[in-house]
């Protein structure tokens, strides 16, 4: 009985590890470790949509001045059952997505909105989209 109730427990961890979120982006900093004049903030209006750690069809089908994301897949960074203030996942084009939280809110499963930021780097520039994440 035991086995059966901690097996219920670990996958209920497992799957509300990330529920099916839907994301705005409003603002864009991109840092230019090249040239220094083209860092800076500016205004964006980019989303996306994550259905079962995959990226929804309607995100990928958008424009890519539309879409937030290239990644298909999404991996989470973190060990599970640790209490953090953000859980991270690591998207298969290169991407990062932070989630910030309460201290150990990602036990529970997160549900509702979220402060976010989507990462990319290269060589030259490292690129932050910020905005909210609705998780259900």
């Amino acid at each position: 009985m035991q086995k059966i109730a901690f097996a219920i427990f670990m996958t209920s961890i497992c799957s509300n590890a990330l529920g099916d979120m839907s994301c705005h982006f409003d603002r864009f900093h991109q840092a230019n470790h090249v040239a220094q004049d083209m860092t800076g903030y500016a205004s964006t209006d980019q989303s996306m949509e994550i259905i079962g750690l995959k990226t929804s069809e309607a995100t990928l089908k958008l424009d890519g001045s539309k879409r937030a994301t290239n990644s298909t897949n999404w991996f989470m960074l973190e060990r599970k059952g640790w209490e953090t203030y953000t859980t991270t996942y690591a998207g298969d084009f290169g991407e990062l997505l932070v989630i910030g939280h309460q201290l150990g809110e990602n036990i529970k499963g997160l549900k509702g909105w979220y402060r976010v930021s989507l990462i990319s780097s290269n060589i030259d520039t490292t690129h932050t989209f910020l905005g909210k994440c609705l998780i259900k």
